[in-house]
């Protein structure tokens, strides 16, 4: 019984030490958007950090498994608030339907090319530090 207690004890304690991480990566993020001159959105700038941390190794890629999991495996119940939000507002969105679908549909172009983009210049770097 003790053992299995130990295990749960270890596991509560590595989750939230990944949550304190998440959590000032967030407040860091907060306070480095306040400072500029620009509106940007925190969040962002929070996984930039993260993106940052991680290729520094100062993070590693196992470092934040835990608290991601679950994050991942409750995805979707985190939308459900904006799903309800979007309801209260379809006279609006009825009204500009066409421009909300023409500017989604752009964006998800954009957004396309540019991870497809990306994942060319990764396979790239990999290819050159393979070879090297």
């Amino acid at each position: 019984m003790t053992l299995s207690r130990d295990r749960a004890i270890i596991g509560a304690m590595e989750i939230l030490s990944e949550l304190i991480i998440i959590a000032l990566l967030s407040i860091a993020g907060g306070v480095i958007a306040a400072m500029l001159p620009f509106a940007f959105p925190p969040a962002v700038i929070s996984l930039f950090l993260l993106l940052l941390l991680l290729f520094l190794g100062i993070i590693k890629e196992d470092g934040l498994s835990s608290s991601s999991s679950f994050f991942l495996k409750y995805m979707a119940m985190f939308f459900v608030p904006s799903g309800v939000e979007i309801i209260e507002y379809t006279d609006l969105l009825s009204s500009s339907w066409f421009h909300i679908i023409l500017i989604s549909a752009i964006s998800m172009l954009i957004t396309f090319f540019a991870a497809a983009k990306a994942v060319e210049i990764t396979e790239r770097l990999i290819q050159r530090r393979n070879a090297a």
